[in-house]
């Protein structure tokens, strides 16, 4: 929900661009489809305007609606490096580190200029390591099994140390990647640069 000084900023910003683009408030209102009064009063901040209204009157000047959301957001670094670090609840718990983000992603995404970028990358990368995770898991669980109740009951030593080297091999390479690229784009963020987030599957676009 918008809150007054959402709309005071959109207002300043759509008077700017008006302002800079040589148009009248009766020329941007035809031009949308709306009302010289609907302009006047958003530009004045006297109402909260409709999401399309907005868009409209916006995309007059070439701006897309991610464009104009972004304005009507505040800054807050620390709630996206606090969103970023949730990730590593991975180690703990590998589906919570998809959770939680994806929690913090929903309850922010309009409000925090940022969260909508950092929240898709974020929760795709970790739904990838996830089920990387998971699938791992499974194959070492099928692997043990075979090696330690199948054939005639003999088991042989190498093999069981095979299985739990693999386990620990494929737990250890996804621990380091995933907080690797947790701490990376903490830094990213800080210094705050766009971040980056890979190997990764775009399940959420």
């Amino acid at each position: 929900m918008k809150t007054k000084m959402d709309v005071k900023v959109l207002g300043e910003k759509l008077k700017t661009l008006r302002l800079k683009k040589g148009f009248s408030q009766d020329e941007l209102a035809e031009s949308a489809g709306v009302s010289l009064r609907t302009v006047q009063r958003f530009e004045n901040a006297e109402t909260i305007p409709r999401g399309d209204t907005v868009k409209r009157l916006f995309q007059i000047f070439g701006m897309s609606p991610d464009e104009v959301l972004d304005w009507s957001q505040t800054e807050d670094k620390g709630f996206l490096l606090g969103m970023n670090l949730s990730g590593l609840i991975f180690l703990v718990f590998p589906l919570l580190g998809v959770v939680l983000p994806l929690v913090l992603w929903i309850s922010r995404k309009d409000k925090i200029a940022g969260v909508s970028e950092l929240g898709r990358k974020l929760v795709n990368f970790q739904l990838t390591w996830t089920l990387l995770y998971y699938v791992g898991v499974t194959i070492y669980g099928w692997s043990y099994k075979y090696f330690m109740l199948g054939g005639n009951g003999d088991i042989s030593p190498s093999s069981v140390e095979g299985v739990v080297w693999f386990r620990m091999g494929m737990v250890l390479t996804i621990y380091v990647i995933v907080s690797v690229m947790i701490a990376w784009n903490t830094y990213r963020i800080n210094k705050e640069l766009s971040v980056k987030y890979f190997p990764k599957i775009n399940f959420l676009k």
